[in-house]
């Protein structure tokens, strides 16, 4: 059914970007096959990678609430910073242990809204931690990042009644 629906989206998309042009369809008959493959297969490895992990829609408005808290605090953050004499850094490397989030589509976006909070860039996801770049390592910026992780893993729906016990170590910049 996906493939069927997803050929005739495809079809239709080339035709409107062809400008109706029938004799553009001779090219399509190989490309929109060709997409659908690439589709199929990108899904299914999407979902492998799920590790179980099922996004629930009843706590979306909760993360887009602290998705925009977080980037207003964020934006006003290296305002601040950019306009102050005074920016009192202190950059570090972080290894943050991830404690409830598996690979795939949570990690990702755990990643990508880390990178919004104040001060905070994910570098590099190790195996059982994120390198995470930070201006100034406080309790705060640890607090936001491990509130990150929570948010995010109820918005999957993920078991965060038992946290793994792992500590957070720095690294020499």
């Amino acid at each position: 059914m996906f493939s069927f629906i997803s050929t005739l989206l495809l079809a239709g998309f080339w035709f409107l970007l062809a400008e109706g042009d029938l004799a553009s369809l001779l090219v399509g008959i190989v490309f929109i096959p060709l997409s659908v493959f690439v589709s199929v297969k990108l899904s299914e490895k999407a979902n492998t990678a799920r590790s179980g992990a099922r996004l629930q829609f009843i706590k979306i408005p909760k993360f887009v609430g602290f998705f925009l808290y977080q980037s207003i605090k964020g934006g006003k953050d290296t305002a601040l910073r950019a306009f102050s004499l005074n920016m009192q850094l202190q950059p570090e490397f972080v290894h943050y242990p991830i404690k409830h989030i598996p690979a795939g589509l949570p990690m990702n976006l755990f990643m990508n809204v880390v990178s919004l909070l104040p001060g905070s860039v994910g570098v590099i996801r190790e195996p059982n931690s994120v390198l995470v770049h930070v201006l100034a390592v406080t309790d705060q910026t640890l607090n936001e990042i491990y509130a990150c992780e929570l948010i995010v893993s109820e918005l999957f729906g993920l078991d965060v009644s038992a946290p793994k016990r792992n500590s957070i170590t720095k690294k020499a910049t």
